[in-house]
């Protein structure tokens, strides 16, 4: 399943509002370590979860991967997996997403016992400003009119680090 924000075809999925000539966005800091290992995990996890966002809008934005090259920083997986494919799908029809979408993530569940510790995350992704269009026209393309869908993430601890495993659009539920 493509990486997508609030349309329900694989064609229409978000894209990032920065060009691709954009220097690639920072890798955010760790979180400072608190007492409370779940706060940490939450925090570190919303991170991952903002900082693989930034890189798909990048990418989505520019129709491409070229020059997005931080994408291993936030996900791995199939949410690496699918971001891929998006942007192969856009590439070979010659799409770009414009604008920015809006994002709301939850924490849903922490589960610190399992191998690798899971943090679940739910998001109403609102795509209103965040759109395909041709790449060569800038002619928006055909969407289905729904820009709010329900998106849900896990985030995994790899070796010190929390990385986004899985992301997929519920198409059955709007938000």
């Amino acid at each position: 399943m493509a990486l997508t924000a609030c349309s329900s075809s694989p064609h229409k999925e978000a894209a990032p509002s920065s060009p691709s000539t954009a220097a690639a966005p920072p890798s955010p800091a760790p979180p400072t370590p608190t007492a409370d290992p779940t706060a940490d995990a939450k925090t570190a996890a919303l991170v991952a979860y903002q900082g693989m966002w930034d890189v798909t809008v990048k990418a989505y934005n520019a129709g491409s991967l070229d020059g997005v090259d931080n994408l291993e920083t936030y996900t791995r997986d199939k949410a690496l997996a699918n971001i891929k494919i998006a942007v192969a799908y856009y590439t070979k029809n010659n799409l770009v997403v414009k604008g920015q979408p809006k994002l709301n993530p939850q924490v849903q569940a922490v589960d610190l016992a399992s191998m690798p510790p899971r943090v679940t995350i739910r998001d109403c992704i609102d795509s209103t400003d965040f759109l395909p269009a041709n790449k060569t026209t800038g002619k928006p393309s055909e969407t289905d009119g729904v820009h709010r869908h329900v998106y849900n993430s896990v985030a995994q601890r790899i070796d010190g680090q929390w990385l986004i495993g899985e992301s997929a659009i519920d198409r059955e539920q709007s938000c």
